[in-house]
């Protein structure tokens, strides 16, 4: 029985991804040809110039302020680590609309410097590698900060003791070693720069998911973008692959019995200032400056913006948020308890697959989630039509169901992951002596280990809740006509171009961001 559950739960967590396999077969649309011959070159273009411009600006920004929070001790280092992080607690469309208006016409930037300075004009492409970069750092800066913590303080032990300068040790041994994590961290960047809309739409930067919303909703041809989805998701698996691939190139084992802390200098004055500008500028730049902005913003707009259509989206986001939050921790347990309970190693392997949407982009899973659901409401109108003679709408298509399926789909790994990690640790001759005394799975389940779990369970419900709150292009091709949500009501101020009443909608957002990035700071310093 568990076999099969578990197979079910999989099976509908993939059927998006699986839909897009198959729909391939029937070939591209009409615009196809027409698509290759005029915009693919610059979909493939943009996006490898915005892949290479934000692998130098994350690992500059990510690896260099890891370091130095890491290495050294100084005045409001502690504070600084977390605020580090604070850039993840802001989207990148919205640090997009930040920077757009600062630099705009009668701007921020030009009313501060009177108009003295040159209008610089960030709305290309250089603007928007800059905006990922100083947004998605942080996906860098975690990775490489918990290896120099956890691991840097015994191989400096050993360089020491070969007779090697700490300069030469951290170019020659703690970076090349730090390598598979820093890739890891550079990967989550890259799928998400893959993965972006609304900056690359606000900027007007021609990217795959834009092309894909293009095909589907200006040319009206799914199957061109079910092919300009299928060339994504094999750029995603290209950069899995590759991260899995360097990984296995580079294999380390320490004791973590044995592992030394690593031992905190205390910079002299002059290390002092250059300490300060390396994790001082993405801090600024990346969620001060941002904020201060949206603050300013939301001063000017509030009384217009801050009305009943305002609360009505703000609670249709939270309560959206946490249906979707719910459903998929109660998914991501069901996964994680079958197969404990199966005792199948196969299907170990088999559960990973039910985690892949993460790494799938939302515009993709949208639409391999609307073709099916389409498919259904298609078959069962006619159904009903032929059996009954009776006329009747979409049944499950364009309603909440089918969202919270999609972010079931998309956020899956984000729940599984906390959980089955703190699953590892629960003893298991406590639910092995629950059976022997005669309780099933269930009974010990919900008396036992759900109490011992509860931690990784509400770690799961807050960062579900979170990504759902940010999440925009699944969004804006799957809600309903009549719900709102902050992310899509932020857009649509930006795309009519009444920027500042953005701000209001998009600072909600952030403050929904800010609790579970505290939280993994206090992990990492475990």
């Amino acid at each position: 029985m568990w076999s099969a559950l578990t197979l079910t739960i999989v099976g509908l967590i993939a059927l998006p991804i699986l839909t897009i396999a198959v729909k391939l077969y029937n070939g591209p649309g009409e615009s196809w040809k027409h698509l290759v011959d005029t915009v693919l070159s610059d979909y493939i273009s943009n996006s490898l110039l915005l892949i290479i411009g934000t692998t130098i600006l994350t690992l500059l920004f990510g690896v260099s302020s890891a370091w130095v929070v890491s290495r050294y001790d100084f005045r409001f280092r502690k504070q600084l680590e977390w605020l580090l992080i604070l850039p993840l607690a802001i989207p990148s469309y919205i640090i997009a609309y930040a920077y757009a208006g600062m630099f705009d016409y009668g701007g921020t930037i030009e009313k501060v410097t009177f108009g003295l300075l040159p209008k610089f004009d960030v709305m290309n492409i250089t603007g928007l590698i800059w905006v990922l970069s100083i947004s998605l750092y942080p996906y860098v800066y975690v990775a490489a900060r918990t290896f120099f913590l956890n691991q840097s303080g015994r191989l400096f032990e050993a360089s020491k003791v070969l007779g090697v300068g700490e300069l030469k040790a951290l170019k020659k041994l703690i970076i090349p070693l730090a390598r598979p994590a820093i890739i890891g961290g550079l990967v989550l960047v890259l799928m998400e720069v893959l993965n972006d809309y609304g900056a690359a739409k606000y900027y007007g930067v021609s990217t795959f998911t834009t092309g894909i919303f293009r095909a589907w909703f200006s040319l009206e041809e799914p199957e061109t973008a079910i092919y300009l989805s299928a060339l994504l998701v094999a750029v995603i698996f290209i950069l899995l692959g590759l991260e899995r691939w360097q990984r296995n190139k580079i294999s380390y084992a320490i004791n973590s019995k044995t592992q030394v802390p690593l031992i905190r200098l205390m910079p002299d004055k002059q290390n002092k200032i250059i300490i300060y500008l390396v994790v001082g500028t993405p801090v600024f730049f990346g969620f001060l400056i941002p904020l201060i902005q949206l603050v300013y913003w939301a001063l000017l707009t509030y009384e217009t913006v801050l009305n009943d259509d305002f609360l009505s989206t703000a609670i249709q986001s939270f309560l959206i948020a946490v249906l979707a939050a719910i459903v998929t921790v109660i998914f991501a347990l069901a996964l994680i308890y079958f197969t404990k309970w199966n005792r199948l190693r196969l299907l170990d392997y088999i559960t990973k697959i039910g985690t892949l949407g993460y790494a799938i982009p939302g515009a993709v899973i949208a639409i391999g989630v609307l073709i099916p659901t389409l498919g259904f409401d298609k078959w069962l109108i006619s159904y009903v039509s032929e059996h009954f003679q009776t006329k009747i709408g979409f049944f499950i298509n364009g309603t909440i169901l089918v969202l919270v399926y999609a972010y079931t789909v998309r956020f899956m790994a984000v729940a599984h992951n906390p959980i089955e990690a703190v699953c590892l640790k629960v003893n298991k001759s406590m639910s092995e002596s629950s059976k022997i005394l005669g309780q099933n799975a269930l009974k010990t389940f919900f008396k036992i280990e759900l109490p011992l779990i509860k931690t990784g369970v509400f770690g799961g419900l807050v960062l579900v809740f979170v990504d759902v709150m940010k999440e925009l292009p699944l969004t804006l091709i799957l809600k309903p006509y009549q719900v709102q949500t902050l992310a899509v009501k932020a857009y649509e101020y930006a795309s009519d171009e009444q920027i500042m009443e953005a701000a209001l909608p998009s600072l909600l957002i952030i403050a929904t961001g800010v609790l579970p990035v505290i939280l993994l700071n206090k992990l990492i310093n475990r």
